[in-house]
């Protein structure tokens, strides 16, 4: 059965973050969508992505799917921004490669700064990945406390607080640049802010919930990116 489990989460990683860009290209067309070799990088990082997602899938499935904290400590407005952000990643995923196609604010973005997106989305999913193996269990898309919640200070926990809200930054800006999109990358600008809000009202519930041991967590430590924020 866990290796059935295991199957499901490639399979489900494969066609959300490849699959739903190949529909915006158009099937009929995938032909034109490897004929430049960094979309053809990005379908790679896509494969690679999955293969660790379902061998994670195996043995830790909730790093990759997420626990249900306590319902006194959930905090709600953030279970809507979640959901907001789920629905815009599903938009992008299509429109971008649709855009790419079609020439729909495209100019200027040549064939080196697409190779620095795939390289992007490349750190982006191993970021989000490894936070996932990081936290196991205590993983949760909402902004929550669980039963015998503990700090994770290990890992890339050990230097970076956010580490999954820095690869969806990666992944943000890596898929603008892969798809050649000046739309995606001034919609990526936007993105930082949701993220601070959440980390905002993260950090709160977190500092609330182990006083002294966060605030010695947060002296030794960064909150997004080592050595600058």
């Amino acid at each position: 059965m866990k290796y059935l489990r295991g199957l499901l989460f490639f399979a489900s990683t494969v066609l959300l973050y490849l699959g739903l860009p190949f529909l915006g290209w158009g099937i009929n067309h995938l032909r034109g969508f490897f004929a430049v070799a960094p979309r053809m990088g990005y379908a790679l990082v896509v494969l690679i992505f999955g293969l660790a997602v379902g061998y994670q899938g195996i043995d830790n499935p909730e790093g990759v799917r997420g626990g249900h904290g306590d319902e006194s400590k959930r905090v709600r407005r953030q279970t809507v921004l979640a959901y907001a952000l789920s629905w815009i990643l599903f938009a992008v995923l299509f429109f971008l490669p649709f855009a790419d196609r079609r020439a729909i604010g495209t100019p200027g973005i040549g064939l080196g700064a697409r190779w620095a997106g795939v390289a992007l989305c490349a750190l982006g999913y191993t970021l989000i990945f490894w936070s996932g193996l990081s936290l196991g269990r205590l993983y949760s898309a909402e902004v929550t406390i669980q039963k015998d919640h503990r700090l994770i200070t290990s890992g890339l926990y050990c230097y970076i607080r956010h580490p999954r809200y820095l690869g969806a930054l990666c992944v943000a800006f890596g898929l603008s640049l892969t798809f050649r999109s000046w739309i995606g990358l001034l919609l990526s600008v936007l993105l930082p802010g949701l993220l601070l809000e959440r980390i905002r009202d993260e950090e709160a519930l977190m500092h609330q919930e182990f006083g002294r041991e966060w605030e010695d967590y947060c002296g030794r430590s960064w909150r997004l990116i080592p050595w600058l924020y």
